[in-house]
């Protein structure tokens, strides 16, 4: 008979995350919102790494305040939300990394599951 610490350790989370970006990537690109892209994802080392780009917006055309604001909000919505249970429940790190429109590297948004409730700046 196998115990909860059996099932929890059967569960492989590189590969349960290298599945979850294939799945990404046959689906994408699609669009986020109205003026972004979401064009892929990478699995490595309890890590998932989106890859989201601007429609119409150049670097020099994205505000300082993007990067705190959508900081707030992934950390909110990865911390809180049933859809994002399991990977807080399995300490995997998420990326976004932002991209302009001519593909150059915005900003690089990480949110570490593990951080989730144990500070103030991370939500329950």
């Amino acid at each position: 008979m196998l115990s909860l610490s059996d099932i929890a350790e059967a569960f492989d989370v590189e590969k349960a995350l290298r599945e979850t970006a294939s799945h990404i990537n046959k689906t994408s690109p699609r669009p986020v919102g109205d003026i972004a892209t979401l064009e892929g994802a990478v699995a490595y080392e309890r890590t998932l790494k989106y890859r989201i780009s601007f429609k119409d917006l150049r670097k020099d055309e994205i505000s300082s305040e993007f990067a705190w604001k959508q900081t707030e909000f992934l950390t909110d919505f990865v911390c809180t939300t049933a859809e994002m249970k399991v990977f807080v429940e399995n300490g995997v790190t998420l990326k976004y990394a932002y991209h302009d429109k001519n593909g150059k590297l915005v900003i690089v948004i990480t949110v570490d599951t593990r951080k989730c409730g144990q500070d103030p700046t991370f939500p329950p």
